[in-house]
């Protein structure tokens, strides 16, 4: 099979989009302005603002045990649990979110961390035309 000019154009142009793509997923977000919510069992825990310079570490009482929410460098992420406390570890395996409207959940014990804010509509201009 040999391929055509319009071919190549068109390979070239989705492989461009996709490093673009992937190369901006990896570029860290702007924390300026960025808040995190802290929901236990559906009801607000804590709200915490935080800035790329922001380093903390947020113990989270559960009825299980405690999880402990790491702040840093602009990002946000659940420090490992016990398997006691939740089983399979998903929480703590997802890494670091930083962008407006990522979450980390744990099922096992109702946990949800939600990051908010940042630039002006960055959660807007993520969606696609369809939800707008």
């Amino acid at each position: 099979m040999k391929l055509k000019k319009g071919d190549l154009i068109i390979i070239a142009f989705v492989l461009l989009a996709a490093a673009i793509l992937l190369a901006d997923r990896h570029m860290p977000a702007a924390a300026g302005g960025r808040l995190l919510r802290i929901e236990l069992d559906g009801q607000l825990v804590n709200e915490i603002s935080f800035e790329a310079d922001t380093v903390k570490h947020v113990v989270v009482q559960m009825p299980a045990g405690e999880a402990t929410v790491v702040i840093a460098e602009g990002r946000v992420r659940i420090q490992e649990m016990p398997r006691a406390i939740c089983p399979l570890g998903l929480c703590s395996s997802v890494g670091w979110v930083e962008r407006s409207g990522e979450a980390i959940v744990c099922l096992p014990n109702r946990l949800v961390l939600t990051v908010l804010g940042g630039p002006v509509d960055e959660l807007r201009q993520s969606l696609d035309a369809i939800t707008e």
